[in-house]
């Protein structure tokens, strides 16, 4: 049965007087689920239930679409660290890239990974567009970063200096 506020709630929401709420909460009838929805109703609770133990064991890092912080380190460009390197400037992130973003080479710390995830990208002449990847070795530099259309790449390597 519901409780009095919950029952207040729902006298509020509906237009209904309280002890007319009232009298149907107290007189509802359970209604049966067939079998085969109860049990599909339970894999699919117990199967969520074991994802999210999961992504908390010890060892493991998820980072769900909409959890994380998009800082904008510059105007057009984005960036959500993913996870970092003991103390170290290494980092997995996430770079969104305006459409007609530019900034200047760099040199690279560390060694350089880039996955394009959606977009177009350009390193000096080298154009790479969603599902290319891209290594730059430890004090390599690339020429002129941009991007036309707009870009989501995920990075491994150091931020570049800004």
């Amino acid at each position: 049965m519901n409780s009095s506020n919950d029952n207040l709630n729902l006298s509020m929401n509906n237009g209904l007087e309280q002890d007319v709420v009232e009298l149907l909460a107290e007189h509802q009838a359970a209604y049966p689920l067939p079998a085969q929805l109860k049990a599909s109703m339970r894999t699919k609770l117990l199967a969520q239930v074991h994802a999210e133990e999961a992504a908390i064991q010890p060892g493991f890092k998820t980072i769900r679409a909409h959890e994380g912080e998009w800082l904008e380190p510059l105007p057009g460009a984005k960036i959500k660290i993913l996870h970092q390197e003991g103390s170290s400037d290494l980092l997995t992130y996430l770079a969104r890239l305006a459409p007609g973003f530019e900034m200047q080479g760099h040199p690279h710390p560390y060694p350089e990974e880039c996955l394009m995830l959606e977009g177009d990208l350009w390193l000096g002449e080298l154009k790479l567009q969603a599902g290319d990847y891209h290594f730059a070795e430890q004090g390599l530099y690339h020429g002129r970063l941009r991007t036309e259309t707009g870009a989501l790449v995920l990075l491994k390597g150091a931020l570049p200096p800004i």
